[in-house]
């Protein structure tokens, strides 16, 4: 939650000066001791300050973690023939960047873990992350390898990616240097290829401490939902059509039976299945909230973590990641 300016001021001056008085306190600010009484009441009340004796709470509100880059998208307009006329666009994508981007737009405090090289397109995708209010203090820039780069190919109703990005190994290693912020904060978004990493990592961790773990998977023909999933605490499914909901619905209870706390499946375009281990609720999308599952979970995943980061039930929570879904673009490099 983001803080007034005054209780700004007031933050800053008790990180400094942690024994100050309130009437201390009155004084250096001009404001009466009955208003400075308030706002530290307000600052506890959103959990900044802890209690009394102002021991302040360092925890993040949320940290995503995954990869950032430039991402070049082709949209083929279905010429015939050598010339084939073609949408080609260059935008900052991947998971990471778009996932912070979204839940720093709803005002959400969220801090990066990233990679990027040490050239002009990292400064770009940093710029670009600073722009929009998301913590990028802990992003890595490897001198090992270039920025990662993204295509993507679509073709009627087929698309096709490619990726050059860091490696799994790359991040293995990372988890290390980033270890205090995986596991002192609240809401932990991850990227797909680097679920099993995380879940085998929390593995030695006591789990009263751990931080909600939060991902989605886009669901093709054969793909089976491994046993490691059930140790989330959301997890969302897109499948390409609505009548595959019910099949991965039977599939994802075994997940919720062996500890998976929140499942979400939908097809972006008609509706959504919430299901936990207490009930399944059923929600319809708006004509107008549509989405795209192959571009839009990310946002979706982002809007439904912010909803429920507030105490939101999940009909609202769902309400506000379709929205988000339905209208984000991404930023043009």
């Amino acid at each position: 939650m983001r803080l007034t300016l005054r209780e700004k001021e007031i933050v800053d001056i008790l990180k400094k000066e942690p024994l100050i008085s309130q009437e201390e306190l009155a004084g250096r600010l001009n404001i009466t001791r009955s208003s400075i009484a308030v706002h530290i009441s307000n600052l506890m009340k959103k959990g900044v300050i802890l209690g009394r004796g102002y021991v302040f709470n360092e925890r993040v509100s949320g940290v995503v973690l995954g990869q950032s880059g430039l991402e070049l998208v082709v949209q083929d307009l279905a010429g015939e023939g050598g010339w084939r006329p073609a949408r080609v666009d260059t935008r900052l994508s991947g998971f990471a960047y778009q996932v912070s981007c979204c839940l720093a737009r709803f005002g959400m405090d969220v801090k990066i873990l990233t990679v990027v090289g040490v050239d002009e397109d990292g400064d770009r995708v940093i710029h670009s992350l600073q722009e929009q209010h998301v913590d990028t203090a802990n992003i890595y820039r490897s001198s090992q390898g270039r920025t990662s780069h993204m295509v993507r190919l679509s073709h009627r109703n087929e698309t096709i990616e490619y990726c050059d990005v860091f490696g799994h190994e790359v991040f293995e290693q990372l988890l290390e240097v980033w270890e205090w912020l995986l596991f002192n904060c609240e809401w932990l978004v991850v990227e797909p290829g680097l679920q099993q990493m995380l879940v085998q990592k929390m593995a030695d961790y006591d789990n009263d401490r751990l931080p909600a773990l939060c991902s989605y998977r886009l669901l093709q023909s054969g793909d089976e939902l491994p046993d490691y999933l059930a140790g989330f605490h959301l997890l969302v499914l897109g499948v390409s059509r609505e009548t595959q909901i019910e099949t991965w619905f039977e599939k994802g209870l075994a997940l919720l039976e062996s500890g998976l706390d929140n499942l979400v499946i939908t097809d972006g375009f008609n509706r959504v299945v919430v299901c936990t281990r207490a009930s399944t609720v059923e929600i319809i999308l708006p004509p107008n909230q549509g989405f795209d599952i192959r571009e839009g979970l990310e946002p979706f995943l982002a809007g439904l973590v912010y909803g429920l980061s507030q105490g939101y039930q999940f009909r609202q929570a769902v309400r506000i990641g379709s929205g988000m879904a339905s209208t984000t673009g991404v930023s043009s490099a």
